[in-house]
């Protein structure tokens, strides 16, 4: 009998003749063979994605370079065999970002997950946490325990020059937004970086039975850079009281009031929220966080919340600023008006232009103790005729 909840197949490629190898130098964690031939058997694969722990340096808009841990990955998330070196690393895969790049699933089909750990190689040789292992833990999926991402529960975690298979089952009514990230000391792992948007939909621009023009993921985040620095230099994983956090992103990015500032959120394209008149557009918010809640705010919009953590909301309900915490997620509807040719309120945000949208905490506003350099970002409201590279001024904000 189908389940009707989730089922996540993950374990080890034990048979090289069952599914493709990952990489002959990388040890294979035995997983349960039974599943595994039954998944081989039963189960066409749409897609199979490798990502990559490893470390970096992530440049923030205000010039500081910021130590992080993450999930990295080759072009089209390609296996590129086992990472041996600094060098291999920069060579076979894609500058490191914190969050990782989404993942996105389609309902009913079937994939798998190669989790690949590259190691360390910004570290001092002295620190404690060279040599760690990490895994995926769905967040938000229904799994069953022993497929949870948990180490030793009952699968070990997986170490430098290891790789872990993850097969997954997506049920035909499964849809929402969700996220990934690490189970391994999760303070510091998650905290660290360790973390991406998972995205399961049905079909394209729709969700939940409701139809979208556009849709934006926006992951609010925080990271405290000194500590970060401790751990690559120190690497003391018991200090985990003294995180202060010193920075807070939207999609791993600050806003600068120096609007031309390419790392800026305003200047990211999957950040800067453009739409035109008369469209509806879905915001995919997501939180992780060690103690602070971010507040969404949008000015000139109030947003219908249509599902939370995944499943639909029954009475859905409009909200202007929403509270949100660690590990939740939240799917907004926004209507752009279309009011140009007969405005009748000449105070109200219809129409072309720009209106801002933020962390409402205020904390959370000021990076480095400095405002507002946070998770701030704009919505760019374009004219109807869609002008979209020359003519109208709001295409480029005339910095």
């Amino acid at each position: 009998m189908q389940r009707e909840y989730l089922v996540v197949l993950f374990l080890f490629l034990t048979f090289f003749n069952r599914t493709v190898a990952v990489n002959a130098d990388e040890k294979l964690i035995p997983g349960d063979v039974k599943v595994e031939k039954e998944f081989a058997q039963t189960k066409k694969v749409e897609k199979e994605f490798h990502l990559y722990v490893t470390d970096g340096y992530q440049e923030m808009a205000d010039g500081e370079s910021v130590y992080f841990w993450g999930y990295a990955h080759a072009k089209d998330f390609a296996n590129v065999g086992e990472i041996k070196t600094k060098e291999e690393r920069d060579a076979k895969l894609l500058p490191l970002k914190v969050p990782g790049d989404e993942i996105r699933l389609t309902s009913g089909k079937s994939y798998v997950i190669v989790l690949h750990n590259a190691g360390w190689y910004e570290t001092e040789e002295h620190s404690g946490v060279n040599h760690v292992a990490h895994t995926i833990h769905f967040h938000g999926l229904d799994l069953i325990p022993a497929f949870d991402g948990v180490p030793d529960l009952p699968y070990p975690s997986v170490f430098p020059g290891e790789a872990y298979r993850y097969l997954l089952t997506i049920p035909k009514n499964i849809e929402g937004s969700y996220m990934a990230h690490c189970h391994v000391d999760s303070m510091n792992h998650i905290m660290s970086g360790m973390y991406f948007p998972l995205i399961i939909e049905k079909k394209h621009n729709k969700i939940y039975g409701y139809k979208f023009d556009r849709e934006y993921t926006l992951f609010m985040s925080e990271v405290d850079s000194e500590y970060m620095e401790m751990l690559r230099d120190e690497g003391n994983i018991r200090r985990g009281l003294d995180w202060k956090s010193n920075y807070f992103m939207l999609n791993g990015r600050i806003f600068m009031d120096k609007l031309d500032n390419p790392l800026s959120t305003i200047n990211d394209p999957k950040t800067r929220l453009v739409a035109y008149e008369g469209e509806t557009v879905l915001i995919r918010l997501m939180v992780i966080g060690y103690d602070h809640i971010f507040t969404w705010h949008p000015h000139g919009y109030h947003g219908l919340v249509i599902g939370t953590d995944g499943r639909k909301l029954h009475h859905p309900y409009e909200k202007d600023t929403v509270l949100i915490g660690s590990g939740e997620r939240y799917d907004i509807l926004y209507k752009i008006p279309d009011f140009s040719s007969q405005r009748k309120c000449l105070s109200c945000n219809y129409g072309p232009g720009v209106s801002v949208a933020h962390d409402h905490n205020m904390k959370g506003m000021v990076s480095r103790g400095i405002y507002p350099h946070g998770p701030l970002t704009i919505f760019d409201v374009r004219p109807k005729i869609k002008e979209k590279e020359e003519g109208y001024p709001g295409s480029h904000l005339n910095y």
